[in-house]
């Protein structure tokens, strides 16, 4: 198996690679938007002026990863209800398999553009459908993490998801290793112990 050590200098290709290991593993594709607006960034009139748009940016970054991070420790501690530690202790074997990207960081006049999250997920419980999994993740993202109750979530039908996830990276490769980077590495989990089992 590939591992993957952020701030390397990848170029998306690589890092597509890298996701691309991984799909027989994979089973569900999660888009969940934020209420981070970056037109917001672009304003230059009274109080609603950002001096520093990179600042701003940044800042919703980051803010979307500890929202993801939350919304993603919910889950993992609802996919086993009589242990809902297990995730936790036992993460190699019973945390999902997880890759996150965050898009739509970048300066825009378009007020209806949010920032959103790519997820890929696997290693769930198979007993869970579809429906379960956007009904679930829905109401921690939006219930629990504060955000947008726009979430889609569908089996993944083997595409190359990584390259759609990436795909702000192709527009400007600095976003694939730069502080503003499109992959959350936070966020992405690899459960080793479960994957080299099947």
């Amino acid at each position: 198996m590939k591992t993957y050590t952020p701030n390397r200098g990848y170029t998306k290709q690589q890092v597509e690679a890298w996701f691309d290991c991984y799909k027989p593993n994979i089973s569900h594709v999660v888009v969940a938007h934020t209420h981070h607006r970056p037109y917001v960034a672009s304003m230059d009139k009274g109080r609603f002026k950002y001096g520093d748009t990179e600042k701003y940016l940044n800042a919703k970054i980051a803010e979307t990863s500890k929202s993801t991070r939350y919304a993603m420790n919910c889950l993992n501690a609802f996919l086993y209800p009589n242990h809902t530690n297990r995730a936790r202790r036992n993460d190699q074997n019973f945390k999902p398999l997880a890759f996150v990207t965050i898009e739509g960081v970048k300066e825009t006049k378009d007020r209806a553009k949010t920032i959103h999250i790519n997820i890929l997920l696997g290693n769930l419980p198979k007993v869970l459908t579809t429906e379960d999994i956007k009904t679930i993740f829905r109401h921690f993202w939006h219930e629990k993490a504060k955000q947008k109750d726009d979430v889609w979530v569908d089996n993944y039908d083997g595409r190359s998801w990584g390259g759609y996830s990436l795909k702000e990276a192709q527009q400007d490769p600095s976003r694939m290793w730069n502080e503003s980077s499109i992959l959350d590495v936070a966020n992405c989990w690899i459960p080793h112990c479960a994957l080299n089992e099947d």
